[in-house]
């Protein structure tokens, strides 16, 4: 299906259930994709979705490449004067764990590898970078891929891995919200937060059937900056909702 940057013109964005918009002024997804991996949607498409959708912050994280830096620089700015924070991101992809690192600039450390040491130095990476380190999906990892070898939960932490992704909407709906998770990260409070991510590919083919959570942060200056201090602290709140929330565009 083709896109267009009018696509999600005058339509009303969602509003998050239970959204107290005086608690939090940030509305965030940590992952998502456009066309510099798998996406179906260029940057600004992926904005304007975002916004539909009821999010004012969200990272671009695509697979194993950064090629998104040479195209966003007009996008941000443009943005930014309608108080939409755009993080640059990377999913770091592999057969035994997918990460997503925020806030680093550049990517040079070797992908292809699973070995914990490998693992280990690009999270390690990411940190000297000043970036936040989130595990994805990890449901989908387990009984989807199939990754028999997916780190624990009490490795992930050791490794010093700073969120778990607790909802993810582009797994089958069993799947989308990560209970075991959710609690492992209330037990480690302060440690290990939670972090809901849409995994958007393309807006129409979400599996779970649309989207089911945002992640919820108050900072005292909106940009980016100031973000990624609050995402380094481990201050985030998350909404789930049951019933998945779609595309407002389809019934316009």
């Amino acid at each position: 299906m083709a896109y267009s940057d009018n696509d999600w013109k005058d339509i009303i964005p969602h509003i998050p259930p239970g959204y107290d918009k005086k608690q939090y002024n940030v509305v965030f997804d940590q992952h998502s994709h456009t066309i510099f991996s798998d996406g179906a949607l260029t940057i600004k498409q992926n904005v304007e979705w975002h916004i539909a959708m009821g999010y004012n912050t969200l990272a671009i994280t695509d697979h194993n490449n950064m090629r998104h830096l040479e195209k966003i620089g007009k996008v941000r700015e443009e943005y930014e004067k309608k108080d939409i924070i755009i993080l640059s991101g990377i999913e770091w992809t592999t057969r035994r764990i997918h990460l997503n690192f925020l806030g680093v600039s550049n990517w040079d450390t070797t992908i292809s590898k699973t070995k914990d040491d490998s693992i280990i130095e690009a999270i390690e990476n990411a940190h000297h970078q000043g970036g936040v380190v989130i595990c994805n999906h990890i449901p989908w990892s387990l009984y989807e891929f199939n990754m028999k070898t997916h780190p624990s939960r009490e490795t992930l932490l050791d490794w010093g891995v700073d969120y778990i992704e607790i909802v993810n909407d582009d797994c089958k709906p069993e799947n989308v919200f990560d209970k075991e998770s959710y609690d492992f990260c209330m037990k480690h409070k302060g440690k290990m937060s939670m972090i809901t991510g849409t995994d958007m590919h393309s807006p129409d083919t979400l599996a779970s059937g649309g989207v089911h959570g945002w992640t919820l942060m108050k900072i005292k200056e909106f940009t980016e900056e100031t973000l990624m201090e609050e995402l380094r602290r481990k201050h985030t709140d998350i909404i789930y909702s049951k019933k998945p929330y779609s595309d407002p565009r389809i019934s316009k």
